[in-house]
């Protein structure tokens, strides 16, 4: 699976004048790659922008936002929030035309920066006006006028990232926006005219929703069906049944061919089938500092958490700022505690990433991703969001994660897995026992591997030590495999016949459970009978 990534770099800028605290965006060449809306509030411009190969397609529309000026702090303020959100979904139920047309979509206001900051409120829309909006205002939200929403919502979908500012600027955003078309709507062109018809038109206010009653009626159960939700994860706690049952008749082809008085005792485990543990590593500080390309950092930091967490690495952990965390998310001790029991009893995690994506918010940074996550408990695909702050120390952490759950595409990603790098691993695990090179062949092993009645590399490496140093393989040959991904890991059973150098042969049934790891494998069970 190729991984295709995105980056939104985005230089904030404060200004400190009569609005307190404004924010002005300048974006890159490079910000833009799928879709984004941009809201100028400044200018009272609306953009929708959406990438197709070279081509851009554009939607350009005025708009009017909250009452007052400046960044929404408190509920009631009047004030249209400034940051990076997202589009939650499309509102199904009835709403009061004159105040929000027939269209409206709610946004993630307030996200878990704003949280963190002290913001109230909600209720948040893009909607648009029974009458032309010229000369109106909102109580907060975004609005563009009727036809314009119209044309607008083929192209919208829920997940839809939103830039909200005082002031946008890039080099792409309003390129020869009035010379194109798209639909029914002309960019800005029907929008202008009918804000040219409204402007006398006062605002109505009488009928609008309080924040807290918009923010109930943008709840869940009144939006459409693929509508995204941040919903807490649940993760499964039971371990894995054991898929092949330790048998101490078992015997290998290659223990035919040795005399007995191997020493067996070394390191054995209380129970044969105990799963792999991560090796304790030393904890590191995981640091991604000021750097000319915040944005480059924040991408890399997310695939190597992405990373840490596949491993079960205790490196996961110091992605983030704990504090921060409980405030966001609960108790980060609990969510630690609840992750290093799974790290513990689970023999292995996939994880499959794809179309990482960031955005810069003032002061801030987000990040999001396709992910499947699979492992012997649960399996799980969808779109999570990690929120990045600086610590006090500088250094970038997460201090929130959202995860919204729906099909996403990569629940292949694991069967091309499986089909393009397992044969491979297993033809260069053929060729180093056939060589008998001990350290290439002990490499494909897992620290925990069972091997027929020896559990633990030690023992492995022991025994195959003890055996090539009298009689060398000469043919290790497979035929028959079959693969299939079960809860114990990837179950693959083949045909085997081996040959040494003495003239000893044999033939039987190979059975190995592969553990992922990274983009390849590692050996966690191996178990061989005759035919």
């Amino acid at each position: 699976m190729g991984f295709h990534s995105l980056v939104f770099s985005i230089i904030a800028v404060f200004s400190f004048s009569a609005l307190a605290h404004a924010w002005d965006v300048h974006l890159p060449e490079t910000a833009l790659e799928e879709s984004l809306i941009l809201v100028d509030k400044g200018k009272n411009e609306f953009f929708y922008l959406e990438k197709h190969g070279e081509k851009i397609t554009r939607l350009h529309y005025p708009s009017i936002h909250g009452e007052n000026e400046g960044d929404k702090q408190v509920e009631g303020d009047l004030k249209t929030p400034e940051g990076v959100y997202f589009v939650r979904g499309k509102i199904q139920v009835p709403l009061d035309f004159e105040m929000y047309g027939n269209h409206a979509y709610v946004l993630n206001y307030p996200n878990p920066i704003d949280i963190l900051r002290g913001k109230t409120g909600g209720g948040i829309w893009i909607h648009s006006k029974g009458n032309p909006i010229s000369g109106q205002r909102t109580q907060g939200c975004v609005a563009i006028d009727l036809e314009d929403i119209k044309s607008l919502d083929k192209y919208l979908k829920a997940g839809t990232p939103v830039v909200i500012a005082e002031g946008i600027q890039s080099s792409f955003h309003k390129e020869k926006e009035l010379e194109e078309r798209h639909g029914a709507a002309g960019l800005g062109q029907n929008a202008a005219g009918s804000a040219k018809a409204s402007e006398e038109v006062a605002p109505a206010a009488a009928s609008a929703l309080s924040e807290a009653e918009a923010e109930r009626l943008g709840q869940t159960e009144n939006l459409g069906a693929n509508a995204l939700e941040v919903v807490e994860e649940k993760e499964e706690n039971a371990m894995a049944g054991s898929l092949l049952a330790s048998d101490s008749s078992v015997v290998s082809e290659e223990e035919n061919a040795v005399q007995s008085g191997q020493d067996t005792s070394v390191r054995h485990f209380e129970n044969s089938d105990e799963t792999e543990k991560p090796q304790a590593q030393e904890q590191k500080e995981v640091v991604y500092a000021d750097n000319s390309n915040d944005a480059d950092f924040i991408r890399q930091a997310t695939y190597d958490w992405n990373n840490a967490w596949s491993a079960r690495s205790q490196e996961f952990f110091d992605f983030y700022d704990q504090e921060k965390y409980s405030k966001t998310c609960g108790s980060f001790a609990g969510f630690k505690a609840n992750k290093q029991g799974l790290f513990s009893s689970l023999a292995w995690i996939y994880i499959a990433v794809d179309d990482v994506e960031v955005l810069e918010g003032p002061d801030y940074f987000v990040s999001w991703f396709k992910q499947l996550y699979v492992a012997p408990n649960h399996k799980t695909e969808g779109i999570r969001r990690l929120y990045w702050l600086k610590d006090d120390s500088g250094n970038y952490k997460v201090v929130a994660m959202e995860w919204l759950p729906r099909a996403v595409g990569l629940e292949h990603s694991l069967t091309e897995k499986v089909k393009n790098t397992a044969p491979e691993f297993i033809e260069k695990w053929r060729l180093a026992w056939e060589q008998a090179d001990i350290d290439a062949y002990t490499a494909f092993y897992s620290k925990y591997a069972v091997q027929d009645n020896r559990k633990g590399l030690e023992q492995i490496a022991a025994q195959k030590q003890d055996l090539w140093s009298v009689k060398k393989p000469q043919k290790v040959a497979f035929s028959d495999m079959s693969m299939s991904m079960e809860k114990e890991g990837l179950k693959i059973r083949m045909i085997q016949e081996y040959q040494d150098n003495k003239g000893y042969r044999d033939k039987g049934v190979k059975t190995m459970i592969l553990h992922p790891q990274g983009d390849s494998w590692v050996i966690f069970k191996e178990l061989w009978h005759r035919l």
